[in-house]
């Protein structure tokens, strides 16, 4: 059983919503992480800009205490002795010239840029701690982007159920006009904005569906005309065949004739039928139908040692029409008269199915039957026309079983 799948609107605006809400996130988040990274940037740039002009301006008989430096609060430290306990732990003599990042504890993060002159090093400090934005400040900027992404997300969601809207209304009646096997019925405003592969593929159906029409139209006028033009010369046939045994004419190949007449019109009958539409309403007799067409096919038994019974239900009714039943019936019973020679036919009828079983040479493997001519075929046909379910299969020792379920 195939799954609920979902509609075109539905599957648009999810794929849409998530991939503008991936988006969003990631542009969240690099502008978080970017932030800290320029933080740290414009710090060291600062610390090594006023380093370079100390160490332009420094004179070798400075002071190796600390001294304040104008700026961001910065620290100059002439000499490695010179430097605070806590710095001085973490900083090492031999560093050559450049800037350096280190982090005492939470309150202290510091940016040092490193300048010798004359063997002596020049250290300027800078905590950068008290100018790194906080949490919170972190959580309120994160805080005001999201709002903005919710606003950014509604007004995409807008635009993007009109865009859904215009894709998904003509496929959704294109859909359902196919699902209820009717004409395609768009209404020329739902085309005039839909995408131009959309409604090239609604006006291809249209023309499709008008084409079909046309053909289904002249295949109906065609077998009006072949039922007309067949009917009339086959009834005269039959009716002048069975003057002429009335009148003692009565012999094997007259008997041949009107059985060959009866069952050439019980087949146009048959391939009209299928030019049709079934008739939900129609039913007949099976047990009466049976016995009709082994009546109309006795004489393919004439001479030869072949018993036939039909057993069963004598009410079962079939859901097609007569002229039907006896085409179905007929060329499943003449079938089994004709490759019988020896031994019996018998038909059993169930409450809502014929099983048709012989005793003659079979047909060889299941579902072989190219060997039973037209007549197998047009009963296949008929079937699945009327929807009955036919199934041919060699008997258990020798022989065929036709069984007719409905």
């Amino acid at each position: 059983m195939m799954s609920k799948s979902p509609t075109v609107r539905a599957l648009l605006t999810r794929n849409l919503l998530f991939s503008v809400s991936l988006c969003f996130a990631a542009t969240v988040l690099i502008a978080v992480l970017s932030s800290f990274d320029l933080e740290d940037q414009i710090f060291e740039n600062q610390v090594s800009r006023k380093a370079d002009e100390i160490a332009a301006t420094q004179r070798t008989s400075s002071s190796a205490r600390g001294e304040k430096v104008t700026g961001l609060e910065m620290e100059h430290y002439l000499g490695h002795d010179a430097l605070p306990p806590v710095l001085k732990a973490k900083i090492n003599s031999d560093w050559p010239d450049g800037e350096y990042e280190i982090t005492v504890d939470q309150a202290n993060h510091y940016h040092i840029a490193v300048r010798s002159n004359a063997g002596v090093p020049s250290y300027l400090v800078f905590n950068a701690r008290p100018y790194v934005r906080s949490v919170d400040q972190v959580v309120k900027f994160i805080v005001i982007v999201g709002i903005l992404g919710v606003i950014m997300l509604a007004i995409a969601l807008v635009f993007l159920r009109r865009l859904a809207k215009r894709l998904s209304i003509p496929v959704e009646v294109m859909a359902a006009s196919a699902a209820r096997h009717s004409a395609i019925a768009l209404e020329p405003s739902e085309l005039t904005h839909a995408p131009k592969e959309v409604a090239f593929l609604a006006e291809a159906l249209l023309e499709r569906d008008r084409r079909i029409d046309e053909l289904v139209e002249r295949e109906r006028q065609f077998n009006r005309d072949v039922s007309h033009e067949l009917r009339t010369p086959l009834s005269i046939a039959v009716g002048a065949a069975e003057l002429l045994e009335v009148s003692g004419s009565k012999n094997p190949a007259m008997t041949r004739l009107t059985s060959s007449l009866g069952n050439m019109r019980l087949l146009t009958e048959g391939i009209l039928w299928l030019g049709r539409e079934p008739d939900a309403g129609a039913a007949c007799n099976v047990w009466q139908n049976c016995e009709s067409a082994a009546q109309i096919n006795q004489h393919m038994r004439d001479h030869r040692k072949v018993s036939f019974s039909i057993m069963g239900q004598r009410d079962t009714n079939m859901p097609v029409p007569d002229a039907v039943a006896q085409v179905i019936l007929g060329n499943l019973i003449r079938n089994a008269f004709n490759f019988t020679k020896e031994g019996n036919v018998s038909i059993l009828i169930l409450p809502r199915g014929v099983l048709i079983e012989d005793t003659g040479v079979g047909f060889g493997k299941p579902g072989d039957v190219s060997g039973f001519g037209i007549g197998l075929s047009l009963t296949q046909r008929l079937c699945t026309h009327f929807g009955l379910e036919l199934s041919v299969r060699p008997g258990e020792k020798s022989g065929t079983i036709a069984k007719l379920t409905w």
